[in-house]
């Protein structure tokens, strides 16, 4: 249990057995490679290795980026992520990288990609000379005009305000001397018309003039492309037919890449899964010391897994020497977590924050029961934890293959439903007050089995949510406490963590006390308890400091502490909130779905759909409500009295599995 115990394994092995050795460590998945000195140079052949292998990745990655969006993988996405995917071997990798000729098919889809971002330019140009084309229908000449001009005449096209059209107008006519060599066209337009099209075709010797004119008078000019020479309509018929074949070109493009990644896209997915796993394992080697030709592998690896590693290896050849020893007090060597059946699905949620430390404390046990408490009251419906119960054991139905770290995950929601359903059994939601709606005959029986009343009592409630506040706290000073009486910091755990949990329980005690909830004798006991751990908090407080009206001031200001403390147990009165919420939720679509169910002829389809949809949507927002916020009082609170993480996980040199279940 807790942090699994590691042995550092130093390899030595003659070099012409490298690649054997490295497959074989990365065959059992439990041995993590241990770096050599910075300055050390990697093994001249396993650099070459590496090379080789990272052109044919570039390939691979290359593909798989260009190719996949074309791709319609006949395996849903839920199913591959659940395991649905082919068991193949690394010899069967191996052979079929052999029989693959990454490089053709490279230059083959460059090639298409290359052509195909051909067509789309040309496509874009076309469509927007076609856009241009169809603001100019109002011109009534030849385009060349526009585009090429004559000797002595050319023009332009621009839009201009409605506000500016009788200035710019007014204006051209102070060129009346020029009548002869200007003629203003002006597009048909409303009164709502923000821009309007004009076509000003002027003698080039006036050129400078007019361009002027244009400018002042708030006149864009657009574009006209040189390739347009003809009439408006000759030119939108001729672009409409290089459209036309340029989207039958691209059509057939499209057609060509959708094949290329059908035919190559499942190849690609397992030497993607093969070059990375060989990746993995020549940069391990790459780690190893070496002399003209032995090499020295170091690695961790777990105790109880040393002697199968060790019979693996000595397969391949009797002259290697494995010694395996005990970590050195100066070494930190990596955290694998180490759980039973049942805690192991709760790793995550360690993990997620930080994984502790070698020689540390693994909190997995101690916050596993605190989570699924407040799991289940956050969720807090039977009903809800029957669908979530259900809809697991079908998935591990279904799937056989679910990788251990999914599996484990899914797990965790497995074991809250648990709770969420005792919860909900003891608080009387069923889909929330769906009995009481829909099914009077199971009252009796509902009120029978209820010990709380959330709608109707949230005191009760709020009180056992700050009870579970303060047993939670509390249990983290222990721990914090523990922690460093093993360590021998014998003071430093009764000033800092023993001293105020007897003021806070001590407080707790007398309060209850004095409220009655509990015999008269525990106020005396409380107040004593309080008192004890105040002096012990004031007096730490001021320990190493000489100077007596400092020592006073720290201590007060230590006593002060205690309002964070007060602080945190008021966090949990989220777990009245969410579980209330849930229940909340679930009346309001209980009442809808009741008066849909009025509807003439077709209400009871209606109430069906509203009440079934309603409590999908309600289980899947509560149940992030339920893992998120739980979550937060183990990272905040608990976590924030005793454990700080900190260690390196265990990271193991294994096959890449992304696409393909890799087998030795």
């Amino acid at each position: 249990m807790g942090v699994a115990r590691l042995k550092k394994a130093e390899l030595y092995y003659h070099k012409s057995v490298h690649e054997e050795i490295a497959a074989a460590l990365q065959e059992t998945g439990a041995c993590q490679i241990i770096s050599a000195e910075e300055n050390h140079s990697r093994p001249a052949d396993v650099e070459a290795l590496i090379s080789r292998n990272d052109e044919k990745l570039a390939d691979v990655r290359y593909l798989s980026r260009t190719l996949t969006p074309h791709y319609v993988d006949p395996v849903p996405a839920l199913d591959r992520m659940l395991g649905e995917r082919p068991e193949v071997t690394m010899a069967e990798l191996a052979e079929l990288a052999s029989k693959t000729d990454l490089k053709a098919v490279c230059d083959n889809t460059r090639a298409l990609e290359h052509e195909a971002g051909d067509v789309r330019q040309k496509l874009s140009e076309a469509r927007l000379n076609l856009s241009v084309l169809s603001s100019l229908e109002f011109f009534p000449h030849s385009l060349s005009v526009l585009t090429e001009g004559t000797k002595t005449l050319t023009g332009l096209v621009g839009t201009i305000k409605p506000a500016n059209i009788g200035n710019f107008k007014a204006a051209l006519g102070d060129f009346s001397k020029y009548k002869d060599d200007t003629e203003l066209i002006i597009a048909p337009y409303d009164e709502k018309a923000q821009d309007i099209y004009v076509a000003l075709l002027y003698s080039r010797s006036v050129g400078d003039e007019i361009r002027e004119l244009c400018a002042k008078n708030g006149l864009s000019v657009v574009e006209v492309p040189a390739s347009l020479t003809g009439t408006v309509d000759e030119e939108k018929e001729k672009i409409a037919g290089v459209i036309s074949a340029l989207e039958a070109k691209e059509a057939e493009l499209a057609s060509k890449i959708v094949e290329l990644a059908d035919e190559n896209v499942p190849t690609v997915q397992k030497l993607s899964d093969y070059y990375n796993s060989l990746s993995a394992r020549y940069n391990g080697t790459a780690m190893s010391e070496e002399t003209e030709s032995v090499m020295l592998t170091k690695f961790w690896c777990p105790t109880d897994k040393a002697d199968a590693i060790r019979a693996k290896i000595e397969e391949i050849s009797p002259e290697i020497e494995l010694t395996l020893s005990d970590p050195e007090p100066d070494e930190e060597p990596p955290s694998l977590l180490n759980n039973g059946e049942v805690v192991r699905p709760f790793n995550i949620l360690t993990e997620l924050y930080s994984s502790p430390t070698y020689r540390g404390i693994d909190p997995t046990p101690l916050l596993a029961p605190f989570f699924w408490i407040f799991f289940g009251m956050c969720l807090g419906d039977a009903g809800y934890a029957l669908v979530v119960f259900g809809a697991i054991l079908w998935v591990f139905r279904k799937y056989r293959k679910i990788a251990p770290g999914v599996k484990d995950f899914i797990k965790l929601f497995l074991f809250c439903s648990v709770s969420t359903f005792i919860y909900g059994v003891i608080s009387g939601s069923f889909f929330g007050n769906f009995i009481d709606s829909f099914l009077p005959p199971l009252i009796p029986l509902k009120n029978a089995l209820m010990l709380v009343d959330p709608m109707t009592n949230p005191m009760q409630v709020l009180g056992i949510s700050l009870l579970l506040g303060v047993i939670h706290l509390m249990f983290g000073l222990l721990i914090a406490a523990y922690d460093k009486l093993r360590h021998g910091e014998f003071i430093d755990a009764v000033g800092n963590d023993i001293s105020w949990f007897l003021l806070i329980v001590g407080l707790c005690l007398y309060g209850v006390g004095l409220g009655g909830m509990l015999p008269a004798h525990f106020v005396q006991i409380g107040a004593a308890m309080a008192i004890i751990g105040a002096v012990i908090i004031f007096i730490y407080a001021g320990k190493g400091e000489p100077n007596y009206i400092k020592k006073v001031i720290n201590g007060f200001l230590a006593l002060y502490g205690s309002t964070s403390y007060l602080g945190d147990i008021l966090s949990y009165s989220r777990l009245l909130a969410l579980g209330f919420g849930s229940a909340v939720i679930g009346m309001v679509i209980n009442l809808l779905g009741g008066l849909a169910a009025d509807i003439p002829y077709v209400g009871w389809l209606v109430a069906v759909v509203v009440i079934i949809g309603g409590h999908i949507f309600s289980i899947a927002i509560n149940i992030l409500g339920s893992f998120v916020h739980p979550l937060r009082l183990q990272y905040v609170e608990f976590f924030g009295k005793f454990y700080t993480g900190g260690g390196q996980p265990f990271t193991p040199l294994t096959l890449s599995q992304e696409f393909v279940n890799v087998k030795a």
